[in-house]
């Protein structure tokens, strides 16, 4: 099984973090999914899985969880964990092309992106790609969950999005911000 500190170090401008997310922070990146009117929910990178396990056991059957991994050992991992369960969708690629991996699943809009891709670390114009995608993708009550270990992209975002909430999760290695976003209307 692929460790995260292994991977970092194969690759940290993707992986992000040397542990993977503490309890606290999932909670709090969990806290404004609505579960029970929830459709569709996409995770970017979820790398080991953390998210996508509390993501597992909150969500309806029916609600169908399409998870993004650009990282092909986390992408196996993944594969080998869910890929079993009614509604779940592994897919190795980026982010920045979802819409296309919807497509054949009948998915026009999402109700919540989670994100924990490290955009600080990613070149500036692949996070701009990603982040008008997603505001495309997510349906106009839809929501933008991301977690990220510095507020120095808050600008970018807020491009795209407008701010719904802000938390900063301290137990959790690093310390890291939970920001919820709402896509501005075109």
């Amino acid at each position: 099984m692929p460790s995260f500190v292994e991977e970092f170090f194969r690759n940290p401008a993707m992986v992000g973090s040397l542990v993977p997310s503490s309890p606290e922070l999932t909670e709090k990146v969990m806290q404004p999914i609505n579960f029970t009117q929830a459709r569709c929910i996409v995770e970017y990178g979820p790398g080991t899985g953390v998210f996508t396990d509390a993501l597992m056991k909150r969500r309806r059957p029916e609600t169908v969880l399409v998870l993004i991994e650009t990282n092909r050992r986390f992408s196996q991992l993944l594969q080998e964990r869910y890929a079993s369960h009614t509604n779940v969708h592994i897919i190795h690629g980026t982010a920045e092309k979802t819409e296309e991996y919807l497509q054949p699943l009948g998915i026009e809009q999402v109700d919540y992106v989670v994100c924990g891709l490290p955009f600080s670390s990613l070149p500036r114009r692949l996070g701009w790609r990603i982040l008008e995608h997603t505001q495309r993708l997510l349906q106009p009550a839809g929501q933008l969950v991301l977690f990220q270990y510095t507020l120095l992209n808050k600008r970018l975002f807020e491009r795209f999005f407008r701010p719904i909430s802000e938390a900063h999760v301290l137990l959790n290695v690093p310390p890291a911000y939970v920001l919820v976003y709402a896509p501005l209307s075109s």
